[in-house]
């Protein structure tokens, strides 16, 4: 299928690592020119040299490594607006970045609770606001918010993190209305067990505490899935692509699961 991406443009945030760096490669391969936004300068120019280095096929896409801190507003803006400079205008969002607090919720501090609101929820938040009205004034955008399948559910040692996700899938449905009367799509993508670095290594502390292989604990993980098998994060940018691309224009405001049918709920 011809998603028709080659040639456009995109912000990614959480791109040094994980999903969004694997939505960030699936784009550029598409021909896609992507502003790669995380806090870890490192781990950006790492990623760049991963996913193919600072131009491909003639000058088609580019790659730019942006560092911003996406808890502080100020620090939002000016990667909106770096991003716009560098690429010309933005025709694509995605949210990723994360931070993920899991644990006993009455042992979090409070410091815990608001810096997941702050990365994520605030994060999210504010990267429509500093990009929305630039999609809008052009009439052309698709955002795509990479939220989580426990926004429907919550766990016990990960409430803090269901409660911002179910507050983001509200907001993606919530803003698509004023969006769509300027043209711009927003649609949300909420994966189960996604099996990325960080999910490695827990399964690897996991197993060291149960003295088994880590292949094991995911086998066990993967029987309570109907499909019996974790998501990819190669899942996750396919369908990233496909709701950044115009080949459903009349989709907006939705959410869609992606867990192998593990979650029971509406």
């Amino acid at each position: 299928m011809d998603l028709g991406l080659s040639g456009k443009t995109a912000v990614v945030t959480g791109a040094s690592q994980g999903i969004g760096r694997a939505v960030a490669r699936a784009l550029y391969r598409e021909g896609v020119s992507v502003a790669l936004v995380a806090r870890s300068e490192e781990r950006l120019q790492e990623a760049v040299r991963h996913i193919g280095g600072k131009s491909r096929a003639e000058g088609a896409s580019a790659l730019y490594p942006l560092v911003a801190d996406l808890s502080l507003r100020a620090e939002v803006e000016r990667a909106a607006a770096e991003a716009i400079r560098l690429l010309g205008h933005v025709d694509i969002l995605v949210n990723n970045a994360a931070q993920a607090k899991t644990g006993n919720f009455f042992a979090m501090t409070e410091g815990d609770l608001q810096e997941v609101w702050q990365v994520k929820a605030f994060g999210y938040v504010r990267m429509v606001r500093a990009l929305g009205p630039h999609m809008m004034e052009r009439r052309s955008g698709s955002i795509i918010n990479i939220i989580g399948n426990t926004a429907r559910t919550p766990t016990e040692d990960f409430i803090i993190g269901s409660m911002v996700n179910a507050a983001l899938v509200n907001f993606t449905r919530g803003v698509s209305r004023e969006l769509a009367r300027h043209n711009v799509r927003i649609n949300a993508i909420s994966p189960g067990w996604t099996m990325t670095e960080r999910q490695e290594r827990a399964l690897a502390m996991r197993a060291a505490s149960e003295h088994v292989a880590p292949e094991e604990v995911e086998r066990r993980e993967a029987r309570a899935i109907p499909l019996r098998r974790l998501v990819s994060m190669d899942e996750i940018a396919a369908l990233t692509l496909l709701l950044a691309s115009d080949v459903m224009p009349a989709m907006t405001g939705e959410d869609v699961i992606l867990d192998g049918g593990a979650t029971p709920a509406i």
